[in-house]
């Protein structure tokens, strides 16, 4: 498998993001390309490039597996660039195919996955559309720049059009009925103008012709009665209020007098280690056990899956299973899998060694929502290392959504 490079950088706050299901399309990545190289063909997923968001820059990279020379595709000579029109129209009316025929689907998940499909291919502008090694790859897919973005209809080449016979104009004849139209319309609004000013007149009444006199209130004596009983009671409630402070002074002046009462010092009290069950539960499954282990179980029969992006940015998932000397060896609840349909489902990932030094980001993506369960899975990554305690990071992903659970650094 070729190692993504680099080929295309922007900063955050230049691109706007186009979200689908109330989150950003760029997370559905791994889904889009993942269900492209299955339904189409891989040279489909890699038309769009992958998006790594870098927080401490402010800015998006865009990755690509493929070796060759980058540039924009209207750059190209003319030849390679008729060849690379071709091959992104077809690619484009393949992938907006796909993408209509989930979206009709009556799974809220092929929905979602449609959708963001179809988000995927816009694009800020045609500069956006770059070649690698001849073939097109798409960069800012699913982003807008200041409120505009293209879809699929300006992404295939233009149709080119003979051109039409020029109109014969003549010269207008004047309408003598419209001139009496505009007549009549001029005057109704000189109408509904006096109309509206007398309207302003009547409601503001500068010389106040129409204003009534104010109403006079008299005092009702059972209300001032009322009056004096409720400052009565008031001031009684000030009483009160003032006593209540007077007796808590005092008392907190006597506990204060008295010596504290020095409590008895207890051992603490140790309590034994709980077992993982989590982990008991992969043991169970048939995981290898090694240096370091990253566990992922749940409790539905929904099917989850595992990923580790590694510091050299290799994606370790249920497609690519070995990489920066790790194995991702148990893969559960796949609809038409090997394993049956568990509700104790677990994924794992093993090093047998000490991992290489880096960062190691841990995804979690609701892949399907099997018959039976719920619409979003609860779960829980356990982080497994010799000689310290077993690290539990939890979370919750709903149908067609990745989360990123956390970067851990290793060793």
């Amino acid at each position: 498998m070729p190692t993504p490079r680099l080929i295309a950088t922007f900063p955050a706050e230049r691109l706007h993001p186009l979200s689908v299901g109330g989150r950003p399309a760029i997370e559905s990545f791994p889904q889009i390309a993942a269900h492209l190289r299955r339904a189409r063909s891989p040279d489909h997923a890699d038309l769009f490039a992958e998006p790594v968001p870098d927080r401490d820059r402010g800015v998006v990279d865009w990755y690509a597996a493929r070796e060759g020379e980058v540039g924009p595709l209207d750059s190209l000579p003319p030849e390679a660039r008729v060849a690379a029109e071709a091959e992104l129209d077809r690619l484009v009316a393949d992938i907006e195919a796909e993408a209509a025929a989930l979206q009709a689907s009556a799974a809220e998940s092929d929905r979602l996955l449609g959708q963001a499909i179809a988000t995927a291919l816009r694009v800020p502008d045609r500069s956006f559309v770059l070649t690698l090694a001849g073939r097109p790859v798409l960069v800012g897919w699913a982003h807008e720049e200041n409120g505009r973005s293209i879809g699929p209809e300006a992404l295939r080449r233009p149709i080119e059009r003979a051109p039409g016979r020029m109109p014969i104009l003549f010269p207008a004849v004047p309408d003598r009925r419209a001139l009496w139209r505009r007549v009549w319309l001029a005057l109704g609004l000189v109408f509904a103008a006096l109309l509206l000013l007398l309207l302003l007149f009547l409601w503001r009444d500068p010389w106040r012709w129409f204003a009534l006199p104010a109403p006079a209130c008299l005092p009702d004596p059972r209300g001032l009665v009322a009056l004096e009983e409720r400052r009565q009671w008031e001031d009684r409630a000030i009483g009160l209020r003032k006593e209540l402070m007077r007796l808590a002074r005092q008392v907190g002046e006597a506990r204060l007098a008295c010596p504290p009462i020095p409590a008895a010092a207890l051992p603490p009290r140790a309590e034994p280690p709980q077992p993982n069950q989590d982990a008991e539960r992969a043991r169970r499954e048939g995981a290898r056990e090694g240096h370091t282990q990253i566990i992922l179980a749940w409790d539905d029969v929904n099917d989850l899956d595992l990923a580790i992006v590694c510091p050299d940015g290799t994606r370790l998932y249920f497609e690519n299973r070995r990489g920066c000397g790790a194995e991702l060896d148990v893969d559960m609840n796949v609809a038409g899998g090997t394993r049956p349909i568990s509700r104790t489902p677990v994924e794992t990932v093993t090093w047998a060694a000490e991992p290489p030094p880096g960062s190691y980001r841990i995804e979690v993506t609701h892949y399907g929502r099997n018959p039976g369960g719920p619409q979003s899975s609860p779960f829980r990554v356990t982080i497994r290392r010799p000689g310290e305690p077993d690290r539990v990071l939890r979370g919750e992903a709903g149908a067609g959504q990745t989360v990123v659970v956390g970067t851990v650094r290793l060793p």
